[in-house]
């Protein structure tokens, strides 16, 4: 227990120094462990993934803050619950599943702030998404909005499944590429999670 602790904290040094390999490592340690968690709460599948992505996305947009957490799992946990909980106060259903957390006030503002940066991220990328050319622009959402697999996307738009898998990927890095050049830096792989589902 106390060398995972000790491992994890090296996880998030490194993350905090801007070290996307032990963030993907950190991101494939922990999916596991707090899916079935996420699912656990909010009693539906779809969202997991959008939720999980939410979490990292966070944990990596305030990663400069990470060298002073003590306990990597449990800060992990807890904004798993805070996601979790924060999706079913948005589709109006917390009280049937309350969770009293207690936060303390500096945990608050923390939070508070990390949730007007990923608003401001979310509206980067569908600004990026829409500027995609048409075809990449359909292909995307299929694959990312209507959760379509990819040869279902190349049956429904006649195209080759290869043609569906290039468009991905060029739009994927087309995306990071307008967020980087608004300053936001986000690990390829985080945004390829909720499609690498389908590949």
């Amino acid at each position: 227990m106390q060398n995972d602790v000790a491992q994890e904290t090296i996880l998030f040094d490194r993350i905090a120094e801007g070290d996307e390999t032990a963030f993907e490592a950190l991101f494939h340690l922990y999916v596991p462990r707090i899916r079935p968690v996420i699912l656990q709460i909010i009693q539906e599948e779809a969202p997991v993934k959008d939720i999980i992505q939410e979490i990292f996305l966070g944990l990596w947009m305030g990663r400069d803050k990470l060298s002073a957490v003590s306990s990597p799992r449990n800060w992990i946990f807890k904004m798993t619950y805070h996601r979790s909980y924060s999706w079913l106060q948005k589709q109006g259903v917390r009280e049937k599943a309350r969770h009293q957390l207690s936060w303390s006030e500096d945990e608050y503002t923390n939070i508070t702030e990390e949730n007007l940066s990923l608003s401001e991220t979310s509206r980067l990328i569908r600004e990026a998404i829409a500027q995609l050319p048409p075809q990449a622009m359909k292909i995307y959402l299929l694959s990312r909005e209507s959760g379509l697999k990819i040869a279902d996307i190349a049956g429904q738009l006649d195209i080759s499944v290869q043609t569906v898998k290039n468009s991905l990927v060029r739009s994927l890095r087309t995306i990071r590429e307008y967020l980087l050049r608004h300053g936001i830096s986000i690990p390829l792989m985080l945004l390829s999670y909720s499609l690498s589902y389908f590949f």
